[in-house]
């Protein structure tokens, strides 16, 4: 492909349209009459948001007050169905499609004089360039304006001023990949190659983990960057080798970080939606429980940017779906999708999650629901409420072993000057239990946070708490000296105790809290589902040193557990007392 000047609308290499033209929001609808529909009728369908009819092309609208509906609207996202009506046929859409994109172009170029906020923010720009370019078909040699519209966007997006982060210049790079294809213009398709070479290196790393510390942003990133390594190939170009390697391992990641259920766990900006299909053998085996793909090797890992998963197993001595799993946050503040949910953790068991996230809500700066679903108080962390605590320090990953026995993982938060705290989080893999195990340098009170999912029940008992969810249980069982516990149960005016299981949507749950005495420097809960039996704790000791003694029974079968420092005893004893 030559570079050359492209005049007129014969110059342009209209195949682009035709193998561009692939992706959510750029393949057919199988709904594109009724969207045509609508968009001829002056009304916009952008989810979540409501239908909104007004004048389309006027580009300071903001009827919900809404970011996402504003970025939306100057994608030019909906005139895909319009197009694709065009194609077969439909002049009069064909007719919409050039008026709205010139006027487009008419209201906002120069990007000076654009009269919304989001005509050339937060990836629009990108976005709309491939509508813009997947358009070419629909153009006559009248239409004078077409080139200068896309030799801007191509111009605007190869000056890296203008170039964002993370996924969002993603989305601008595939944007500078479709015009330079329409356009001709090699040097700035090779630009484009070079920045998305040098982008995905740090988007996901050699763990295949993704850096912008959402689960849901990590699966969106693996669909993305497949898409415009694709878009890449069909212009003639290779992915980079260690690309490749980098998506196989990221669908292991996500694979690894999903729920036995396949859903995906709502860490960060995540929904609660079951994990995609389509994403390699590894998450093809968790979304059909086992039915297809195969299933990862490995049962405890640890990944750099923050994750540390363990699990019971992969379906192999019970249902895939009814086995445990965990997952404790770690690392730096990364400002991107993440939460402030480092230190926090996630217990999932007998086809359930049980302590979970409180999900997301909205991407609406400054919203106080918003700002309380991103902030500690949303998440399953400990904190120490008399001391001054820095949110932007790192929580480091101390120190990680899986044995057979037992996945031990112990974090840090170096958030606070005076005192130390630290969080240790114990799999028992015999007896199917946790222990979280909070403890500071000097003695100071410690209050955890326990967010009970969405319809399990609550009961006190003397040295915990009792969750119920249908025939099964999970105990939450203090040992040592139990703290204060307080119940606070979901009520409406008050953020917390809710959960956002999507955009703006909010459901009812609990909220446990365990505060420690000025006078300790531990608060160590054992955690354990019911089933099959119900797990009893014997007797169990903890010193005024740290050292743990326990004896636990599930059925017929007994535990010795003793822990010293890092080191952990685990041992299964006969029954002396039947």
């Amino acid at each position: 492909m030559p570079s050359q000047n492209v005049t007129s609308v014969e110059d342009l290499d209209l195949g682009v349209a035709e193998r561009q033209a692939f992706g959510t929001v750029y393949g057919k609808p199988a709904k594109h009459e009724t969207l045509t529909k609508l968009v001829k009728a002056s009304t916009l369908r952008l989810p979540p948001h409501p239908n909104w009819t007004g004048d389309v092309t006027d580009w300071k609208a903001d009827p919900y007050k809404d970011r996402n509906w504003q970025f939306q609207h100057h994608t030019l996202r909906w005139l895909n169905p319009l197009r694709w009506s065009a194609l077969e046929g439909d002049e009069a859409a064909a007719e919409e499609w050039r008026r709205v994109a010139k006027s487009w172009g008419a209201k906002n170029i120069p990007a000076k004089k654009a009269p919304g906020l989001f005509a050339w923010k937060d990836m629009a720009d990108g976005n709309r360039a491939i509508q813009l370019s997947l358009g070419a078909p629909l153009i006559r040699p009248e239409d004078d304006w077409y080139i200068p519209l896309l030799q801007y966007h191509l111009d605007w997006l190869m000056d890296e001023a203008n170039i964002v982060k993370k996924n969002h210049a993603l989305h601008q790079h595939s944007g500078l990949v479709v015009v330079a294809a329409l356009l001709r213009d090699r040097r700035a398709l090779n630009t484009a190659y070079d920045r998305m070479a040098k982008q995905f290196k740090s988007t996901f790393d050699a763990q295949g983990a993704n850096d912008e510390g959402a689960v849901g942003y990590h699966e969106m990133n693996l669909k993305w960057w497949t898409q415009a390594w694709a878009r890449i190939e069909a212009e003639g170009l290779k992915i980079p080798s260690f690309a490749a390697a980098r998506l196989e391992a990221g669908s292991t990641a996500l694979a690894q970080m999903v729920l036995p259920n396949g859903m995906l766990p709502q860490i960060g900006d995540t929904k609660r939606v079951p994990v995609s299909r389509g994403l390699g053998p590894h998450v093809e085996y968790v979304a059909t429980q086992g039915k297809d793909g195969e299933a990862p090797t490995e049962t405890a890992v640890a990944y750099e940017r923050g994750y540390v998963v363990s699990r019971s197993g992969w379906g192999q001595e019970r249902p895939l779906a009814a086995e445990s799993h965990m997952i404790l946050r770690f690392g730096h503040d990364v400002l991107s999708h993440s939460h402030q949910d480092r230190g926090g953790v996630h217990l999932y068991s007998r086809g359930r999650p049980w302590l979970s996230d409180s999900g997301y809500y909205s991407y609406q700066t400054g919203d106080a629901t918003r700002n309380h679903f991103l902030s500690q108080d949303a998440h399953n962390i400990a904190r120490l409420p008399e001391q001054v605590h820095s949110l932007r320090a790192e929580v480091e990953l101390e120190r990680f072993t899986a044995t057979e026995a037992v996945h031990d993982a112990v974090v840090r938060d170096h958030g606070y000057q005076d005192v130390e705290m630290r969080r240790r989080v114990l799999y028992l893999t015999g007896p199917d239990c946790w222990i979280v195990w909070d403890e500071t340098s000097d003695p100071t009170p410690i209050e955890q946070n326990w967010i009970v999912d969405i319809g399990v029940l609550s009961r006190r008992h003397d040295r915990g708490f009792e969750l119920r969810s249908d025939d099964q249980t999970m105990n939450m069982t203090w040992l040592g000296t139990v703290p204060a516990l307080s119940r606070h149960v979901a009520k409406e005016g008050d953020p917390h105790a809710w959960i956002a299981t999507k955009w703006k949507t909010l459901e009812a749950a609990t909220l446990l809290t365990a505060l420690s005495s000025r006078t300790r420097k531990r608060s160590v809960v054992l955690i354990a589902p019911s089933a099959p039996q119900e797990l009893a704790v014997i007797r169990s000791y903890v010193s005024t040193t740290g050292q743990l003694s326990a004896m636990l029974m599930r059925g017929p079968r007994v535990w010795s557990v003793q822990i010293e420092g890092e080191d952990v005893t685990i041992a299964e004893v006969e029954r002396s007392w039947d």
